[in-house]
């Protein structure tokens, strides 16, 4: 079987052997950190059950579920259950499984939870449904004991950088994707990507510079890059940067209990953000 995700042997030979064995669950919880091949595990899994030659995200038989990010959404809501609902009620196009994919499942809204409880309780005919997620805890309880949990931890660094080799990187600006990557594939490749190296390396440079600056240069900071957008990103670089220089950094273990504070809540809309970044800047 061929498999476009890199590493997790362990899990791949698991799945396999499930496959042949004809064996599967009807559900999984794939967890870990965020980008480092979750989804795409999940894409190739339905790949390998339902004998596919590649991955289409067009297929009849795959249900694809997440936030609609491109449009401000944060959540998983009803409606898309609805959906999804409609989906299983046709038989499978191709077969042999249905599959359903949602990324991002702890975005799940409680009603959206409740309703998705109901089909994982009573699933009809040949179905898989994976359910991916950096934060378990955050699911709906009796849906997180319905599924079978399959942990993914981050990759060493030598498999990053295997990942970075077909890059137009070059080998400085590698070893810095690496070092900040912290084992996520899908971070690593992203950010490789044409004009990212650049934003990342003026993100490290401006908080570096802001970790030596006075309180009023903070306040400023904080205003402006709340005005230029998107903030959350930039939060991200500084978090990487950190974590990767702690044994360095001064009172390291304050600038990152801040900084994932502020990673923790900088993605949800109901807060406020500016007040968020500058807070932040200020108590560093």
């Amino acid at each position: 079987m061929t498999w476009r995700t890199i590493g997790f042997d362990n899990q791949k030979k698991t799945f396999e052997d499930l496959i042949k064995q004809g064996a599967l669950s009807h559900a999984y919880i794939f967890q870990g950190p965020k980008h480092i091949g979750k989804k795409m595990f999940a894409q190739d899994l339905f790949v390998q059950v339902n004998g596919r030659e590649k991955f289409d995200s067009t297929d009849p038989d795959l249900f694809n579920i997440a936030p609609r990010v491109t449009e401000g959404d944060t959540k998983i809501y009803i409606e898309d259950i609805r959906d999804l609902k409609t989906f299983l009620s046709f038989r499978p196009y191709y077969g042999p499984y249905q599959f359903v994919i949602i990324d991002d499942a702890h975005r799940l809204t409680p009603e959206a939870s409740n309703a998705f409880l109901k089909l994982l309780e009573e699933p009809t005919g040949k179905v898989v449904f994976v359910l991916v997620t950096s934060q378990p805890q955050e699911l709906l309880q009796t849906i997180s004991s319905r599924g079978q949990h399959i942990s993914f931890l981050p990759h060493n660094d030598k498999i990053v950088a295997q990942s970075l080799v077909i890059t137009k990187l070059s080998k400085t600006d590698q070893e810095l994707v690496t070092a900040l990557a912290r084992g996520r594939i899908g971070w690593a490749i992203t950010a490789s990507e044409s004009g990212n190296i650049k934003d990342i390396k003026q993100a490290v440079v401006d908080f570096s510079t802001i970790l030596k600056s006075p309180l009023a240069e903070r306040m400023l900071f904080a205003k402006t890059l709340f005005e230029k957008q998107p903030y959350q990103e930039q939060v991200n670089y500084w978090l990487a940067w950190a974590y990767t220089n702690r044994a360095t950094l001064t009172n390291a273990h304050h600038v990152l209990s801040q900084l994932l504070m502020l990673h923790q809540y900088i993605n949800q809309p109901q807060y406020n953000h500016r007040a968020l970044l500058e807070n932040t800047l200020i108590n560093l």
